[in-house]
């Protein structure tokens, strides 16, 4: 290596120098979760495409589009990644990233309904992603710029950043003009884009353990978060209680819903793609957060295959109708039972009988607010279990008194789970915030 390049290379090294942390082994962050997610979706929808384009596998376009659409919404609740680059994660792009998840999940329950919306939406969402992408990459001062001059992991994350954004303009066009294209071109681009995904979770992961979370790009500014309107503020939602927020708006939605169904006043929904999603949001919270029936897991890569198999399996509730519901149903069920057991067993049963049998010297008065998540929990646990329960109902009790417990109090414990869910954030955002001293 010539001087000159040495030189080069230092200097940009040195541009970078800021935004360098120590090296350290790290999880898997919740952007590349995401990606691998995004990855899988993209080849399990490139391969069966060509089924369905024989006639050979049904096919539920509506579902497909809004479980996309749910897993961008995602990126820009946890994240503030949208489609016109990253943002500041205020609560106004929260609640934006809330009510796109939420028009993704209407058209995974009732496809048909959202047709053309929702696949304006994924095309447009496609189409500006890429289009912005490639023009923030080389326009940038701290990307492409800076990352080709360092040799290795920046190099080969410009080039995964570059096919991503490419095969998005593609595309979204296709998406944007169906019919352009013949569906075979467009399965063998979904493979490609798949791939291409995969490969650009692998360079951030790798940058994320090089350079730290940064990755060489400059954060945000801090005094935006500061001042200003209290919706332009920066939310403080972890990344866990970014994914309970929009769990618990989806069970209450669902619970009203199904009680709807019930009476007669909404059409029954897609039950396929319900629990699809319902699974896919399971395994993002084990390969994201390391959580899985109640309990916190290490995530080696045993547990990712596992996490990954299950968002398969849900990806292809959604994208597939008949085929995954009669065995998704009874194993989150199970699940449900299982966490509700875990809940308690662990965060309420154990610690309360350890304090019994192992009293302190003096007399310890837990502050209200601390009793207050205890008695939530509490209640979380039970109506998890009876949740479980009920939806086992009908395959424990495939009679007419089966279908009617199941009609009765489904929708009401869907309900209360969704709003325990956003009573449990709110009060752990509290706590995070120094509430429980002072309370």
């Amino acid at each position: 290596m010539s001087n000159g390049t040495r030189q080069q290379d230092s200097a940009a090294e040195q541009q970078l120098q800021p935004y360098i942390t120590k090296r350290a082994e790290i999880d898997l962050s919740i952007e590349v979760v995401l990606l691998i997610v995004g990855g899988v979706f993209f080849l399990l929808f490139g391969a069966l495409l060509f089924l369905i384009d024989k006639g050979k596998l049904p096919y539920s376009e509506d579902s497909m589009y809004g479980l996309f659409v749910v897993l961008v919404s995602m990126q820009i609740i946890t994240m503030g990644k949208t489609p016109f680059g990253d943002l500041l994660r205020s609560w106004l792009v929260v609640i934006i990233g809330l009510f796109t998840a939420i028009l993704g999940t209407l058209a995974i329950f009732y496809p048909g309904h959202l047709s053309m919306a929702i696949r304006v939406l994924a095309g447009l969402i496609v189409l500006v992603t890429g289009a912005l992408g490639l023009l923030q990459l080389f326009t940038s001062k701290h990307k492409a710029r800076i990352w080709m001059k360092v040799p290795g992991i920046l190099q080969q994350l410009t080039i995964a950043c570059v096919l991503v954004y490419g095969i998005e303009v593609v595309l979204g066009i296709i998406t944007l003009l169906p019919g352009i294209v013949p569906n075979p071109l467009t399965a063998v681009l979904c493979l490609i884009f798949g791939v291409s995904l995969l490969f650009l979770a692998w360079c951030i992961h790798v940058v994320h353990r090089q350079y730290g979370q940064g990755g060489g790009t400059p954060p945000v500014p801090p005094s935006s978060s500061k001042s200003g309107f209290c919706l332009l503020k920066e939310a403080s939602l972890t990344v866990g209680n970014s994914f309970n927020t929009y769990q618990g708006s989806l069970m209450i939605l669902l619970g009203f819903l199904v009680l709807f169904m019930t009476l007669g006043i909404l059409p029954s929904f897609n039950s396929d793609g319900q629990l699809g999603l319902l699974l896919v949001l399971t395994s993002l919270e084990l390969l994201a957060l390391g959580q899985f029936v109640g309990s916190q897991v290490t995530r080696s890569w045993l547990v990712v295959a596992f996490g990954l198999l299950c968002a398969a399996a849900g990806i292809f509730s959604c994208i597939v109708p008949g085929i995954l519901a009669g065995m998704i149903q009874p194993l989150l069920g199970l699940q449900n039972i299982v966490t509700g057991v875990l809940l308690l067993a662990t965060q309420i049963i154990t610690p309360t009988l350890y304090g019994i049998r192992h009293p302190p010297a003096e007399p310890v008065t837990l502050p209200p607010i601390i009793k207050r998540l205890f008695l939530v929990l509490t209640i979380t646990g039970i109506v998890t279990i009876l949740f479980g329960i009920n939806t086992l109902a009908p395959v424990l009790l495939p009679s007419l008194l089966g279908m009617i417990v199941y009609a009765l109090l489904i929708p009401l414990l869907i309900i209360i789970m969704g709003l325990l869910s956003l009573i449990t954030v709110t009060i752990t955002q509290k706590l995070q915030q120094g509430a429980a001293p002072i309370a």
